[in-house]
């Protein structure tokens, strides 16, 4: 069985690295890590992750949750938000695309791991 792919959407390189890090020891395949929303859909077709780490505010045009539902319109692919922004309307917005979780940085290791396998082992078909 093949690991994992994960796609990393975060524009601060260091905390990138370290998402890559922790994932990379848990078993993890990182297969891209991009700086910007509106490379999301792009890179989904590339690189064909089984999961999508965003975040949320981006120094992009569009912001994490408007790339992602652009990305709702043709694939159903987990999304984890990790974020510093947790207003009521962000979270509203978030919620709108279905995604598996919400975390709110600073993310310890454990927390994204737990937060990772969670949305991994979820069922796309079930109801």
């Amino acid at each position: 069985m093949t690991a994992p792919r994960i796609l990393i959407v975060e524009d601060e390189p260091l905390v990138a690295l370290e998402w890559k890090e922790t994932l990379d020891s848990a078993g993890y395949q990182v297969v891209a890590t991009v700086d910007s929303a509106d490379l999301l859909l792009s890179s989904v077709r590339e690189h064909k992750p089984d999961l999508v780490l965003m975040d949320i505010r981006l120094r992009s045009f569009l912001d994490g949750i408007d790339a992602v539902s652009r990305l709702r319109f043709f694939s159903s692919l987990p999304v984890i938000y990790i974020t510093a922004y947790s207003t009521p309307d962000i979270v509203r917005r978030a919620e709108g695309t279905l995604p598996s979780a919400f975390l709110v940085k600073p993310v310890e290791g454990p927390q994204l791991i737990h937060a990772v396998q969670q949305a991994l082992s979820v069922d796309p078909a079930a109801p």
